[in-house]
């Protein structure tokens, strides 16, 4: 096989290996996110059960329940059925290790073959610098049930590469449904796009979820069931995911999942993922914790059976009014060497501006 094929061969796979990535990281992110619903859940109960409320938790309460479709605390209770329209820009700050989507490394080991990739295709580090838009639609349309649509796109470049470009694109649109006392169903469609020199992904998915809030003695949990659809260019998949969210009374909070996805034919994709998280208000922020173990398998590369076990851990914390910065590390082990890797992950999140 000469260089030129090698290199084809190498692209293809690279693409799949950096969605991954990119995947893992985002989930980094909003891992350890709080829950409204709990969060209202929690204020609703600590209401019904004080002698004496305060007026913050009042405000609190008719804030959180006003956001998610419900009344509050009024003595003429009033649905809020207008268009809720949010816009906004932000800045992209941040450092990339493979800026142009390109090979982890140049050479690929099968058994006694050897795959050379052109040079120029080589994963490029370096800083990157741009920005990006926002925009969020949400109708309420009934007690507690609202349409909630969120457009996003962005625009960097590297000035140590010629400028060279990242871009993405995403549109995200839920139904959110009050079913009855603390009981919910969702559904949401999604839609993103990636692009970067060497790669071009484009990822879709549609779920339905359930969900139920419970107390046990002085701890509130949000428990969720969803079932996923991943539809990719290659294949789609059914994943599964359960969901524990708890507020414990000690003040951390605490969130569980374990994924588990359909096997499919030929093509590397989920067997399974679990992760924890762990959060506590330090100095009135959440520093949160997180630790997740993922596995993929059923793919094949050259005769060679593909499997890819990901570990990672991560902590985040909002350092000043907007600025949240997130540091991690993770480790992906291949049984094809040229796919493993291990290295940091840095993001940091600016302040957006709305108007």
């Amino acid at each position: 096989m000469n260089s030129i094929q090698s290199n084809k061969l190498i692209n293809n796979t690279r693409i799949w290996f950096w969605t991954l990535i990119f995947s893992l990281f985002m989930n980094l992110c909003s891992f350890a996110s709080g829950s409204e619903r709990l969060e209202l859940y929690f204020l609703s109960e600590r209401i019904l059960n004080s002698k004496i409320v305060p007026i913050q938790t009042v405000i609190q309460f008719n804030n959180k329940s006003r956001t998610l479709g419900f009344e509050g605390l009024s003595a003429i209770p009033k649905q809020n059925y207008t268009v809720a329209i949010n816009r906004s820009i932000f800045p992209i700050f941040a450092y990339s290790d493979n800026i142009n989507g390109g090979n982890l490394s140049q050479t690929i080991q099968i058994g006694e073959l050897t795959f050379v990739g052109e040079e120029d295709a080589n994963a490029k580090s370096g800083l990157i610098i741009g920005g990006g838009a926002f925009l969020g639609i949400k109708r309420q349309y009934g007690r507690g049930k609202y349409l909630n649509v969120k457009i996003n796109a962005s625009l960097a470049g590297a000035p140590a590469h010629d400028w060279l470009q990242v871009r993405s694109e995403s549109i995200t649109a839920c139904s959110k449904n009050h079913i009855k006392e603390w009981m919910f169903f969702d559904t949401c469609a999604s839609w993103a796009h990636n692009k970067r020199e060497f790669s071009n992904t484009i990822n879709k998915s549609i779920l339905a979820s359930i969900t139920r809030l419970f107390r046990s003695e002085k701890r509130f949990h949000e428990g969720s069931f969803i079932v996923k659809r991943v539809i990719s260019d290659n294949y789609q998949q059914i994943q599964s995911t359960f969901t524990l969210t708890s507020l414990l009374p000690n003040g951390f909070k605490t969130n569980l999942h374990l994924t588990s996805g359909q096997d499919v034919k030929d093509f590397i994709s989920l067997n399974y993922s679990a992760g924890i998280s762990v959060q506590k208000l330090i100095n009135k922020k959440p520093l949160s914790v997180s630790l997740k173990q993922t596995f993929y398998d059923g793919g094949m590369f050259l005769g060679a059976d593909r499997q890819d076990s990901t570990r990672q851990i991560s902590i985040s914390y909002p350092v000043y009014n907007g600025v949240n910065i997130s540091m991690g590390y993770v480790k992906n082990e291949s049984t094809i060497n040229s796919f493993s890797y291990s290295g940091p992950l840095i993001n940091m999140s600016l302040p957006s501006w709305s108007f």
